[in-house]
């Protein structure tokens, strides 16, 4: 008789538990405007996880462990460091690891915390050690995922210093200031040649020998008339607060699609949102990144906005001097 009323009362436990996580799928299903209670749960997670993890402090020291952990382990037993590692952080977390969002002197306190660990640790390190940090609107923020190595030191030499010059190892969990660089000697300015310009009014410096570098261009999204502009680390579109563009539609998930510019190529990726998302009609995997062109109408669950690129392309640096 009191098994059967332990029994009675667990499963009336069970029902309760139930009846309240229905009641809440119902409430979070009339909030976000979703279909079904599975599309309500998801934005309930979306919402939960949205939000940053961890102090700066806590956030640095997964900085610190998404590089120091790689390595290459030889059928020796033998150790190397790599040369260079790209880490990918999320774009609301670049300015918790450096104030003013500086992703070439993130880089180089990398490459001091990475340099620094592997001297310490005995692994064999290259004479050059260099970290790219990598802005990824598709991270969650709070999450840095373990960095990517290539360039591996070689095993027949250990140099005595780590290549970038850190003899003190920082302490743990900071990351610390980069050091001063010294100042570039300006370019030499081109000649011009008198045979070569002598039929113009004006005399135009030859630029074919000046160095040049490729520029990539902005990106500027378009809907009902009003335009707004992605910044360089990417953006991600959806219905939070943070997003560049407003969507006040309830089919448009929190976190719906991520943006990034890749090189001189501006990408979109779907982050698993309830609906979907398009790029010229054509709906686009989620797995991957898809290049937008000039033109292009990305559609978050059949809501369009338009995409419009500035010019692109080489630049001469003719007289540029470095800072």
């Amino acid at each position: 008789m009191g098994t059967l009323s332990a029994l009675t009362f667990d499963l009336l436990i069970v029902v309760v538990f139930a009846a309240v996580v229905w009641v809440g799928l119902r409430v979070a299903q009339s909030i976000f405007g979703t279909s079904s209670k599975k599309a309500a749960a998801t934005e309930v997670a979306a919402k939960l996880v949205s939000y940053p993890t961890g102090s700066s402090a806590v956030l640095r020291r997964r900085f610190v462990r998404a590089l120091t952990g790689q390595h290459v382990v030889m059928p020796s037993g033998e150790r190397l460091a790599f040369g260079d590692l790209a880490v990918r952080v999320a774009p609301e977390d670049l300015e918790r690891l450096d104030p003013d969002g500086d992703l070439e002197r993130l880089g180089d306190d990398g490459a001091r915390l990475y340099a620094a660990h592997a001297e310490r640790a005995g692994w064999a390190v290259p004479r050059q050690v260099r970290v790219t940090v990598e802005v990824d609107p598709g991270l969650r923020s709070g999450w840095i995922p373990p960095a990517r190595g290539t360039g591996r030191a070689d095993p027949a030499r250990r140099d005595s210093k780590p290549a970038v010059g850190w003899d003190a190892v920082p302490a743990a969990g900071a990351v610390p200031a980069a050091p001063r660089r010294p100042a570039q000697a300006p370019l030499p300015a081109a000649t011009p040649d008198p045979a070569a310009t002598a039929s113009f009014p004006a005399l135009v410096p030859d630029l074919d020998d000046a160095p040049t570098m490729n520029v990539a261009s902005g990106l500027r999204l378009e809907r009902d008339g009003r335009t707004y502009t992605i910044g360089r680390t990417g953006a991600v579109l959806g219905r939070l607060p943070e997003s560049p563009v407003a969507f006040a539609e309830p089919e448009v998930s929190f976190r719906h699609a991520a943006i990034r510019l890749q090189g001189v190529q501006w990408q979109v990726k779907d982050l698993g949102s309830t609906n979907g998302t398009t790029l010229d009609g054509q709906r686009i995997d989620g797995d991957d990144w898809t290049t937008i062109h000039a033109g292009s109408v990305l559609g978050l669950a059949g809501v369009q906005i338009t995409a419009a690129l500035d010019s692109a392309g080489t630049v001469h640096l003719q007289g540029v001097t470095g800072r």
